[in-house]
């Protein structure tokens, strides 16, 4: 009975599904972009409430086996930014900064020296 009134305003099933896909394909975009956004904006909250890292506090959010450790310097409604000891920003998003393990450092960190690997070509000399 719908298929009869449909090709009675001229109006074609194939030309629905693709209107149905494309408006079901925004509608996940548009659901994913604001759970980014509420979930930064409910993460800054925790952080105020918690109350346990401020600025000025010298951090390390551990993610795995790598780690990012700086002075925080600003703490907005989306990210944390901190600095690092050489002087680079990060811009952590408030929603891993909550999720990840962070050790609130007693002491400045030490700069870290970079480890040159001086590689021989050829045959060794005695």
């Amino acid at each position: 009975m719908v298929c009869l009134v449909l090709v009675f305003w001229g109006i074609e099933l194939r030309g629905l599904l693709v209107l149905g896909s494309s408006l079901f394909a925004m509608l996940g975009v548009a659901l994913f972009a604001a759970w980014s956004l509420l979930s930064n904006l409910t993460s800054f909250l925790l952080m105020f409430i918690q109350n346990d890292c401020r600025v000025c506090y010298w951090v390390r959010v551990i993610d795995g086996a790598n780690f990012v450790e700086g002075r925080i310097v600003e703490m907005g409604l989306m990210n944390v930014v901190l600095e690092h000891i050489d002087g680079h920003r990060v811009i952590y998003p408030n929603n891993l900064f909550v999720t990840r393990p962070v050790m609130v450092l007693k002491n400045e960190p030490k700069p870290t020296k970079a480890v040159v690997n001086k590689r021989m070509l050829g045959p060794k000399k005695a």
